[in-house]
């Protein structure tokens, strides 16, 4: 709770309450009656005050049930989505629109899943399709002005009753389902858009004008980079070849048309991993071999990564920014986030660059860490940091996306690393008692300074099983919830897995 404002309120108490003469704590003119009421009203209005702390699972362990991604309704109930081979409400097929398709345990599902704040019992569940295939980088939902929720995933299967545009059959193993959808489960309109290039990977962004920018991979192979059959023509033409990736950046509007598309393109392999839109604009991330877009690409032929910021309206470049440096090779993806006028990515490499606050521990070239990144809107970077082992890889592609906490610190949840379980890297406090393979580290760092503030530790599960945090959202001050994702076997491919939920507190510092 902010302490300036409990100050003002308690003073504002003082000072009416000593206005008042009354005594009688029956009379609503009394004193006592009033400092009652109010405070009580005060204690009410805290939304920490009935946070409740619980861990709960879905899905057996048996089939894959995974997380993609969580958000907090206006009563403070959490939305989830994901992908399952199996009923997410044990024995029912049933959806609030639409039924599990195919058979449990054959069949992959996309779901919506809304679960009580209080205690995370399930209150409904709908099913969007049948799913392609579960990626790293999962899809995330996104609100409009008024509350409803986006969705847009990559989906094959059957049709679904009541679209406003067909499946129209030039993909017919997948499309993009958009749909935008109620707090209650009912949908206000979904879509299909269709491609014979459609890839695995799809990102969202919702701008302040309620358009839903999507950035969908589209490859090549035979038919190489054919555009979406609906809606307006691409506006631009795709520069690669057979043998790589582009990604097709589209505009739907909030009532469900498409506005635009157009090519983000290269000579060489184009991904996007992550969008973001608030006041300041429309951010993405993402790596390229080649440069796309009309950029100069610092390494040719490798993959670096880049954040950039793009037009709303017709997807033009306004600046690009490339980091790294050459001698790494291949990069691969980083997670991404956007508060006011500030992004903070997380992504992981083995050498230096830049001048960073934290160095990398070890012989450049030796160990992969995660890299730290802080930028401001206009593209300048503010600081960068590595966090790593000396001895070790660290488990990229096993973090959360960072978050900002109300207290101002950067927090970051990951799996550390194979074997010795800890960072090299030195915080300000080191707290908990995890060790072992894989140990879960909590990573508080000062996000004015790149510094590390405190790592927190605890112990994963017994292997084989392994859990990790894809998702972490701030609750209240110092409350959290976590969506994590848990894999019952270390051998590919990894089918056994369940996704569960827990509402915990910020570790503490003793």
């Amino acid at each position: 709770m902010n302490f300036f404002y409990l100050v003002t309120v308690l003073f504002t108490i003082f000072t009416l309450s000593c206005k008042l003469n009354l005594n009688n704590p029956s009379d609503p003119r009394s004193k006592d009656f009033f400092l009652t009421n109010l405070l009580k009203a005060f204690l009410l209005s805290d939304p920490c005050l009935n946070f409740q702390t619980w861990k709960k699972t879905y899905g057996t362990g048996v089939y894959k049930t995974t997380g993609s991604d969580l958000i907090i309704l206006s009563n403070g109930d959490y939305l989830v989505s994901g992908i399952t081979r199996e009923y997410i409400v044990p024995g029912s097929p049933t959806g609030v629109t639409n039924n599990f398709a195919g058979s449990p345990g054959i069949n992959l599902n996309t779901f919506l899943m809304r679960v009580s704040r209080t205690n995370g019992e399930i209150l409904w569940v709908d099913y969007l399709g049948e799913a392609g295939i579960e990626v790293s980088y999962r899809p995330k939902l996104r609100k409009y002005s008024n509350g409803d929720i986006s969705a847009a995933f990559i989906v094959k299967g059957a049709e679904q009753p009541g679209t406003i545009n067909a499946k129209s059959g030039v993909g017919t193993t997948s499309a993009l389902f958009v749909g935008r959808i109620r707090e209650d489960g009912t949908r206000v309109w979904f879509t299909y858009l269709d491609s014979a290039s459609i890839g695995d990977f799809v990102v969202s962004a919702m701008d302040t004008s309620n358009r839903l920018h999507v950035f969908i991979e589209n490859l090549g192979g035979s038919p190489a980079h054919t555009s979406f059959v609906d809606g307006p023509a691409i506006s631009n033409s795709s520069l690669g070849g057979s043998s790589d990736s582009d990604t097709i950046h589209l505009i739907v509007n909030e009532n469900g048309a498409m506005n635009f598309q157009r090519f983000f393109t290269s000579a060489g392999g184009d991904f996007i991993f992550g969008a973001e839109a608030n006041a300041n604009g429309l951010f993405v991330t993402g790596t390229s071999s080649q440069g796309a877009n009309g950029t100069t690409h610092p390494n040719a032929t490798y993959q670096m990564p880049f954040v950039m910021k793009l037009n709303e309206t017709d997807g033009t470049t306004i600046w690009y920014q490339y980091f790294g440096t050459t001698m790494e090779l291949d990069y691969g993806a980083s997670r991404f986030f956007l508060k006011d006028d500030m992004i903070y990515m997380i992504g992981s490499g083995r050498y230096t660059y830049g001048n960073p606050v934290e160095p990398i521990i070890g012989a450049d070239g030796t160990n992969k860490h995660f890299i730290l990144t802080k930028l401001n809107t206009s593209g300048s970077v503010l600081w960068n940091s590595f966090l790593g082992n000396a001895a070790e890889n660290v488990m990229d592609t096993t973090e959360s996306e960072p978050i900002l906490l109300s207290n101002s610190q950067l927090l970051i949840r990951m799996q550390t690393t194979a074997i010795n379980g800890q960072f090299s890297s030195l915080p300000d406090s080191i707290t908990g008692s995890g060790s072992g393979p894989y140990t879960l580290a909590d990573v508080f760092v000062n996000s004015q300074q790149g510094t590390f503030n405190r790592f927190h530790y605890s112990s994963n599960l017994s292997l084989p099983a392994m859990e990790q945090t894809d998702k972490i959202r701030e609750v209240c001050s110092g409350k959290l919830t976590r969506l994590n994702y848990t894999r019952f076997t270390t051998t590919p491919p990894i089918e056994a897995t369940q996704l569960s939920i827990e509402n915990v507190s910020v570790p503490s510092i003793l």
